[in-house]
């Protein structure tokens, strides 16, 4: 969602670096033992260099004899018909009984990697230190590559940490997205994504208000990695309008005659650039000042004094 990929997507260096192919491979995941859909994009990362097999299997010297090899399916644009993967640890197999066993025994099933940072009573977010969890947070970013068409690391996790959404009383992760810990920008956000059965849910809204929250949490003015995908760019367009409106008419800059573009990034945590653009998206911004006759108006259309989903008294930061 995050990085956009630039023209060349889908050349044997991309596909050598970055795993990127110029259409899915894989026709299907079944997601734990209840769910299943399609892929979204192609991905060699999954599958050896000599044969389209899955790769741990190659380099154990396997054969491709089982029930769902690309041999043995009609549309040659698949490698494979059915990845079937762990829906706690995102481990993966091609043979749908192996997936059954292991789902009995998934050390994730009772309870998930990584340290609590939110809990509210519908939703708890855990952060998880690829540098600590490296295996799980490998499988995590190789199962992301089917869904999100961007350049994104899959291997080298452990300069990163993943902060992976669940519903609260449950061990089933439903969304996350990672932030590097050396970003020469600082940003807030590498790479982000809610997993198919869970879109529609506002959980990629929930996600970045919390990346902003970990960067109020060190006193930055940050961000998330650019340039942006045009599917991040809606998101996060909708997010920062949303919070600069809010600020302006229920925040502390709610009593203010003008506004300056220091004080609203000062206010929002969001960097100048983004703040421009998300006025100019408001259609608010003139030569001279912000019509927060506008702000006003697009405030009541939008019921921006909800407030935000992200609440204060849920956070835990500091423990």
């Amino acid at each position: 969602m995050v990085t956009k990929p630039d023209k060349h997507k889908g050349s044997e260096e991309d596909a050598e670096i970055y795993g990127i192919l110029d259409k899915p491979n894989i026709k299907y995941v079944q997601f734990g033992l209840n769910q299943r859909f399609g892929t979204w994009y192609g991905s060699n990362v999954y599958f050896g260099r000599v044969k389209k097999t899955l790769g741990f299997k190659e380099s154990n010297n396997e054969h491709l004899s089982r029930q769902n090899c690309n041999e043995k399916i009609n549309d040659n644009q698949y490698w494979l018909d059915t990845l079937y993967v762990c829906e706690y640890c995102f481990k993966y197999t091609d043979v749908e009984a192996e997936l059954i066993t292991h789902d009995q025994l998934c050390r994730y099933k009772h309870k998930p990697p990584g340290r609590m940072v939110y809990r509210s009573p519908e939703y708890t977010i855990r952060r998880v230190k690829g540098s600590k969890h490296e295996t799980f947070c490998q499988c995590l970013c190789l199962f992301t590559k089917l869904f999100l068409d961007n350049k994104s690391v899959y291997f080298k996790v452990k300069q990163f940490e993943f902060y992976i959404v669940y519903e609260t009383n449950s061990t089933k992760p439903m969304a996350f997205f990672s932030k590097d810990l050396y970003s020469y920008h600082q940003n807030n956000l590498a790479c982000i994504l809610v997993f198919p059965p869970y879109q529609r849910r506002k959980l990629g809204t929930l996600l970045i208000e919390f990346s902003y929250i970990l960067s109020r949490n060190q006193n930055l003015v940050s961000g998330p990695e650019q340039p942006l995908s045009p599917f991040g760019l809606i998101g996060y367009l909708k997010f920062w309008c949303y919070s600069i409106v809010w600020h302006l008419t229920e925040g502390e800059l709610n009593a203010v005659a003008s506004v300056t573009l220091n004080e609203l990034s000062e206010a929002t945590g969001f960097r100048i650039p983004d703040v421009i653009q998300a006025l100019k998206h408001l259609k608010c911004l003139s030569d001279t000042e912000i019509k927060l006759n506008v702000v006003r108006s697009w405030a009541r259309r939008n019921k921006v004094s909800k407030g935000f989903l992200i609440k204060d008294e849920y956070l835990l930061l500091d423990e």
